[in-house]
């Protein structure tokens, strides 16, 4: 472990490592995940980010209240239709970074300590 880690975790208060928690369950839906995705294009309505996203309005929308509660996206009415948008561009970078198949060097230095001499992983789970 590295020596700062802790000093890390110390930098942030009860209420934010709250809401990042919260902001990562928001996220933790794959069709909410698609619907954040289909709004990089831009502001869009429920019905064509429902479509986008490839489910039901009546879903869409209620995946669209869980990411704004979250603070995710933001809403606009426009005449009869509510707009949705993401709350900032740099939301994709961070889906960008978790969509890898291997996040950063961390992750792999982990595998590697967890790795035996004979090269397989071992786990402490039975698969069945």
């Amino acid at each position: 472990m590295r020596p700062c880690a802790y000093c890390d975790m110390q930098s942030f208060s009860r209420e934010q490592i709250e809401l990042i928690a919260a902001r990562a369950r928001a996220l933790g839906d794959t069709t909410r995940v698609r619907i954040f995705l289909a709004l990089r294009r831009g502001e869009q309505s429920v019905g064509q980010i429902a479509e986008a996203a490839g489910t039901q309005q009546s879903a869409a929308s209620k995946h669209l209240q869980v990411l704004f509660h979250a603070g995710l996206v933001q809403r606009e009415r426009a005449a009869a239709a509510v707009m949705y948008r993401l709350t900032t561009p740099d939301l994709l970078k961070w889906l960008r970074y978790l969509g890898r198949r291997r996040v950063g060097k961390i992750a792999s230095r982990r595998t590697e300590s967890l790795r035996p001499a004979n090269g397989s992983l071992t786990t402490s789970r039975r698969r069945t």
